[in-house]
């Protein structure tokens, strides 16, 4: 048995796949393992399923992706020559698909240790594909090249490293972790291969689990994260950890733009933490209890040849009571050292900056990986196009590191706007259009399109016998529509004759309640905002406008938000035609996230909200009734919606998020329950 050594040169990497870029994610892995060797380091570990990308979907099935996996693993093998490398790739055992890591060294292949918990749920739904380990079970792998493989339970143990084991992204977020176990039967290092993918405010639950882990446990515990969109809605940030009894050593760069990968490495001081098992007690009462068989069998161990120590010592650690400096989040710092930000981020900056710098990624991996050669928008002067249009901005700003007039050029050339005025659009929201799109650089042009307007009334008035009037209330939403589909073939012309991708302004908010025209303003190819609530879309921007600097966000947000679809005179506003954002955004919150009916609803907010409804229930629960009728009408909308990005703890998309039937009974004997509920309080 190896003893453990005094201490071990380890190192986690982000890495961005592409799904089906076989040469291409093989030569990555090979970059970092090969950055990794230069620097000394003896185990590295990368991202879970980082050969073939996370997001496979349906693809798994197929022969040739199991295949070309393997083949692409076979093919890094050289690059492992010299150190110990944990790489991911899915494989198919006894016909069923498992979600495995493959320990390598020294170009042999030693064994897999395979995920044993499944992400199952929200839009996680592993379990179409894969099976999850039975924790306990060895068995034996016969490769597609014939390799017999040890599989399943296993510990790792190499001259350098000393015992080391790997639990699969999903293993390290549930209370009954395998790394226990593994810890318990003498692993003192712990790697966590993820593909966790961005919601605001997740990396510091990250950095919790990392420190806690290691804490419990007292093991290094080194967490590695994909980066990038490598094909579907979610957004990897690129977290990567290396923590040991519960201090975070290293935390990577996560949002690295112009980088496929990012590298961390650290000297783990293996003798400091086998002491501390040996002077607790609690720890060794387990770890008799493991041998008991209280934990199940005792996992297998793999020896892995060869001579991994190093040369170095781990660094000395200060006194507790040393002071330590903590950064807001160090893996956001590198922002402003490198001028990416106009100054370094404060908590009350943090959500806002993750929210711009994830949906500035998903479109530049979106544009990049589809070779999508610029982006066209219409800029109405409103909230949501606007935070579009600097979204844009600031992607070419993140992608290139180009500032002031050198960013604007570059921004013109692959970016063109376009204001689409009717006989209802007012000057206000002209000229915030235009301010805007000078200040990002756009390439913006106005458009005139009453007459078009007036034709497709004529027509149908020709086809009819009845054109329709504003003073008919019936025609109003056949006049609305038509103004914003008109819009949407007109700007698609523009976004055509550029070979541009479209995109689509909807909104979370808007698209809850179908607030938006099919085939109209939700015409394009990719929605931004898609996941992003339009209160949230209001502090953004209030926000951007500080932060950044951009001016002329004052004109968009000094103009209440409104389609202007109806006649200037009627005072239309999104608000009027819907309620106030911030009390909608809280009504979907718990109906989709919390999974309230509508009595629930009412009398989870009303203590919060009755001050502002002026104490009459009633009107809070006209709104909470014409919130679920509209909901419920919707759904058929949003089967149809443009592709979005995940950035919040839920979402609409019916695809991987909230799965809604199109038809259903609409809440009816839910919403009399809520209308007794209201009378409890008369």
């Amino acid at each position: 048995m190896h003893q453990p050594p005094p201490s071990a040169h380890v190192a986690v990497a982000s890495l961005n796949q592409t799904v089906g870029d076989w040469s291409g994610n093989a030569a990555r892995v090979r970059a970092v393992l090969n950055e990794a060797r230069a620097r000394g380091v003896r185990l590295v570990g990368l991202p879970e399923l980082a050969i073939s990308g996370y997001s496979l979907g349906d693809r798994v099935f197929m022969r040739g992706t199991l295949e070309r996996s393997w083949q692409a693993l076979l093919d890094v093998l050289p690059a492992t020559y010299g150190l110990i490398a944990c790489v991911g790739l899915p494989i198919r055992h006894r016909g069923v698909l498992y979600n495995a890591i493959a320990v390598v060294a020294d170009g042999v292949i030693h064994g897999l240790a395979v995920k044993e918990h499944l992400a199952v749920g929200d839009v996680q739904y592993e379990s179409r594909w894969y099976s999850g380990w039975t924790h306990g079970v060895v068995e034996t792998y016969v490769s597609p090249d014939g390799q017999a493989l040890p599989i399943g339970t296993l510990l790792f143990a190499a001259e350098g490293i000393g015992r080391f084991a790997v639990e699969v992204c999903e293993d390290g977020w549930k209370g009954l972790r395998p790394s226990s176990v593994y810890a318990l039967a003498g692993a003192h290092i712990v790697l966590n291969p993820s593909a966790s993918w961005f919601v605001l405010g997740k990396h510091a639950r990250r950095r919790r689990i990392c420190q806690q882990v290691s804490a419990e446990d007292y093991t290094a515990y080194l967490y590695s994260s994909l980066l990038g969109c490598d094909a579907t809605r979610v957004i990897f940030d690129g977290s990567v950890f290396i923590a040991a009894a519960g201090d975070v050593l290293q935390e990577g760069r996560r949002f690295r733009f112009a980088h496929d990968h990012e590298l961390i490495d650290a000297i783990i001081d293996v003798e400091a933490l086998a002491a501390a098992r040996s002077e607790e007690g609690s720890w060794r009462a387990q770890v008799e209890a493991l041998h008991r068989g209280a934990y199940g069998p005792i996992p297998q161990v793999v020896t892995v040849p060869g001579d991994f120590s190093t040369v170095n010592p781990a660094p000395a650690p200060e006194p507790y009571w040393v002071p330590r400096s903590v950064e807001l989040d160090p893996s956001l710092s590198w922002l402003a050292a490198e001028g990416r930000v106009p100054r370094a981020p404060t908590a009350l900056d943090l959500p806002h900056l993750e929210l711009e710098l994830a949906l500035c990624l998903g479109l530049s991996e979106y544009v990049r990986k589809s070779h999508i050669r610029g982006i066209t928008l219409a800029l109405s002067g409103g909230r949501d196009s606007s935070m579009c249009a600097l979204l844009v901005h600031r992607m070419h700003h993140y992608d290139t590191g180009l500032t002031g007039d050198a960013l604007r050029a570059h921004v013109r050339a692959r970016f063109a706007t376009a204001y689409l005025a009717t006989a209802h659009s007012g000057g206000a929201t002209r000229e915030a259009a235009r301010l805007l799109a000078d200040e990002v650089g756009a390439e913006h042009h106005e458009s005139e399109m009453q007459a078009a307007v007036d034709t497709h009334l004529d027509l149908t008035a020709a086809m009819m016998g009845l054109r329709p009037s504003w003073s008919d209330p019936a025609h109003d939403i056949a006049l609305q529509n038509v103004q914003a589909r008109l819009r949407g073939s007109l700007v698609w012309m523009l976004a055509n004759l550029k070979g541009h991708l479209l995109l689509t302004t909807s909104n979370l908010s808007e698209a809850a309640v179908g607030y938006a025209t099919m085939d109209g303003d939700t015409s394009g190819g990719i929605a931004p905002l898609a996941d992003v609530p339009k209160s949230l879309i209001q502090l953004w921007l209030a926000w951007a406008a500080d932060f950044h600097g951009v001016a002329s966000l004052g004109a968009v947000l000094h103009t209440p938000a409104t389609a202007e679809l109806r006649p200037p005179g009627s005072g239309q506003t999104d608000e009027d035609d819907l309620m106030p954002f911030d009390v909608l955004d809280r009504l979907v919150y718990h109906f989709v996230q919390l999974g309230q009916e509508p009595a629930e609803m009412f009398r989870a907010l009303w203590p919060s909200f009755g001050p502002r409804y002026s104490g009459d229930p009633t009107a809070f629960a006209a709104h909470i009734r014409k919130f679920v009728t509209l909901f419920c009408r919707a759904q058929w909308k949003r089967e149809r919606l443009a592709i979005g990005f995940r950035v919040t703890a839920f979402d609409l998309d019916p695809k991987t998020g909230f799965r809604f039937p199109p038809v259903q009974a609409p809440f009816t004997e839910e919403l009399a329950a809520l209308d007794a509920a209201v009378a409890t309080l008369r």
